[in-house]
């Protein structure tokens, strides 16, 4: 009975055994497999990731891509309109110091002019600029300062370098009126330097030329004349210059004066020695 049961018992060992080493190499053989195939789910993932998850992703991120963009652009934008912007002040600063640089170019050139303007038959009195305009339509007038604190007095004939402005009719202590040439309530004793015509001649409606009224001879000027002050009325010197014959008509003619109006910035006030 002892007997049996030992067989027993080492056939049972021997079963168990036999159980325990083959439980082993299966676990080793599932394990090789496990990792094998592990490596190949893996990369089988990730060829799946690249075919469809890949486009997928990159939609999602393209909207978060073109923003940023959109956004360097912006501050990009943002910095070029402030520089533009300092650009834009430095050409005013440049241009305010041109203009400036012209202006003052100009004063001088038309002082160098005034002052070489008169000839020994002309007494300077003043040289002036212009304060204010009361350039209306039937007012033609300047204010300039220069008065009679400076020897100036009413019925003084004024000039600037390209001929005659006109003469001061309201002269206070420190400025003056000027009653232009273009005014129609002016009147200017003139000639013509080709055949010594004398005449009168006033402002014309137009505000712009000037038109004869009255001529001592029968013998008409032509169209391109020069007139010239002739000195009768004793008013304004002999011999500056008024404008050119640029019109005529059957009882009249049509002075184009040689000062600019628009542009008067200084003046002569001038008397005959």
């Amino acid at each position: 009975m002892a007997l049996s049961f030992k067989v027993k018992a080492l056939s049972r060992s021997k079963v168990l055994k036999n159980i325990f080493l083959s439980s082993i190499f299966l676990l080793s053989f599932l394990l090789i497999l496990f990792s094998k195939s592990d490596y190949f789910i893996v990369n089988k993932i990730k060829t799946i990731s690249n075919t469809f998850f890949h486009p997928i992703t990159s939609f999602i991120v393209a909207p978060v891509k073109l923003a940023n963009n959109l956004q360097n652009q912006f501050y990009q934008f943002r910095n070029l309109k402030f520089e533009n912007n300092i650009l834009k002040e430095e050409i005013m600063r440049l241009k305010k110091w041109q203009a400036l640089a012209v202006h003052n170019t100009s004063e001088n050139r038309v002082l160098k002019r005034l002052l070489n303007a008169t000839d020994n038959s002309i007494s300077l009195v003043k040289t002036a600029s212009l304060v204010s305009r009361n350039d209306f339509m039937y007012n033609k007038m300047i204010n300039i300062n220069a008065g009679i604190k400076d020897g100036v007095i009413n019925n003084m004939a004024v000039v600037n370098h390209r001929g005659l402005v006109g003469r001061t009719v309201d002269t206070s202590i420190t400025n003056s009126r000027v009653l232009l040439l273009t005014d129609p309530n002016s009147s200017i004793a003139v000639k013509t330097i080709s055949n010594d015509n004398n005449s009168l001649l006033q402002g014309a409606d137009d505000g712009v030329h000037l038109i004869s009224s009255f001529s001592k001879t029968e013998i008409k000027p032509k169209v391109g004349d020069l007139v010239v002050t002739s000195g009768n009325a004793q008013v304004f010197p002999t011999n500056i210059l008024v404008g050119k014959i640029v019109k005529l008509t059957k009882n009249n003619f049509y002075v184009l004066p040689f000062v600019d109006f628009k542009n008067i910035d200084y003046v002569q006030v001038i008397e005959t020695k």
